[in-house]
């Protein structure tokens, strides 16, 4: 009989801290893991910042694939279940899949597309596991600015947009088995059971929600709980048309940099007035040893220093590389000229579409 290969899947709004739970997932629980990030934009920062704590992920590229695409149920026959079989057959040793979903993904599509019968006698749906953020709930919201994200998403005025930010949101909720709560080190006790009494609301009674500081939680209830793992089941068959909030992105590379105070102090200035979802990259600067990593929702900005892999683009001295995130590209023409004159920029950046 084949082995079937458990998968758990990861999803969370933008900037809930997947990748952060994900990478101490993958550093204590020492197991044998292949890796699907799907994400917008052709730069892929989760995938370098996913490749630092994996043994399998560092000796085989085979064993953390990416997909751009923003949606990987939409293109299930080309990308996905292509990718399925790839982690399948070069790790004879996997014990787990880890599906990290983009910020933007309806989870539901990706859960009947683990169904599909090229790959459900290979594999099945272990557990999906939901990440909110914990700052942001603490007022009831998602994300910090979702008045100013849901207003960016109104004003696109595009007819297949047939829900919200919130009914996303609560999607993700619905069909986790486990709900983790990023950001724990900024809660007090009531502010942890205000997001508890929220989020018990858009889920099933029986899920735990748990705390979760830079990633760690206790992973028994991964691995080793004898919790219920089945709410997904109802939607495995159930009839799921979706659109899609049309999203854009842009990579963008230059040969200037800032140090991270400088860096963080300006960002804050360019941001002002514009309607950019998410930036992340890293930033290159001489006489340092490792990058600055670079993660920006909205405009919350979150910068700190880590070894990025040797086979990244780099420049000679110093640099910077960003990938744009947000509803139109109107805002990305302004952010890069912004950045061209508050950081006083003379070559023209290099973008890549």
């Amino acid at each position: 009989m084949v082995k079937r290969i458990p998968v758990i899947v990861v999803s969370g709004f933008l900037g809930s801290g997947k990748t952060t739970f994900l990478r101490y997932l993958i550093e204590e629980s020492k197991k044998k893991f292949g890796i699907i990030i799907n994400e917008f934009g052709d730069v892929g920062i989760d995938g370098d910042l996913l490749r630092g704590c994996s043994d399998c992920a560092t000796n085989n590229e085979q064993c953390l694939l990416e997909l751009n695409n923003g949606c990987l149920c939409c293109t299930v026959q080309e990308d996905f279940i292509p990718s399925i079989k790839l982690l399948l057959k070069s790790n004879a040793e996997l014990e787990f899949i880890l599906i990290e979903t983009s910020g933007l993904a309806l989870p539901i599509p990706l859960i009947q597309a683990l169904n599909w019968p090229e790959i459900r006698s290979s594999i099945y749906l272990d557990m999906v596991i939901g990440v909110v953020n914990g700052e942001a709930m603490i007022d009831g919201r998602p994300i910090n600015n979702l008045d100013e994200i849901n207003s960016q998403y109104d004003e696109t005025n595009i007819i297949d947009h047939n829900y919200s930010i919130n009914e996303l949101f609560e999607e993700q909720l619905e069909v986790s088995d486990l709900v983790i709560v990023s950001r724990a080190d900024i809660l007090e006790d009531h502010d942890f059971e205000f997001i508890k009494q929220q989020v018990v609301k858009k889920v099933a009674p029986h899920v735990p929600i748990v705390k979760s500081f830079n990633g760690e939680i206790n992973l028994n209830y991964v691995f080793e709980s004898g919790i219920i793992k089945n709410n997904y089941e109802s939607f495995i068959n159930e009839d799921h048309d979706h659109n899609h909030m049309e999203v854009f992105s842009k990579a963008i590379k230059n040969e200037y940099f800032l140090d991270k105070r400088d860096f963080d102090y300006q960002m804050s200035i360019i941001l002002e007035g514009l309607d950019i979802l998410r930036i992340k990259g890293r930033v290159w600067i001489p006489g340092k040893l490792m990058p600055l990593q670079i993660q920006i929702v909205g405009k919350k900005i979150n910068t700190w220093f880590e070894e990025s892999p040797s086979n990244c683009w780099k420049p000679k001295n110093g640099g910077l590389e960003l990938i744009i995130i947000g509803f139109n590209t109107d805002s990305f023409d302004i952010l890069i000229r912004k950045i061209k004159d508050k950081f006083n920029i003379y070559n023209v950046p290099k973008l890549i579409n």
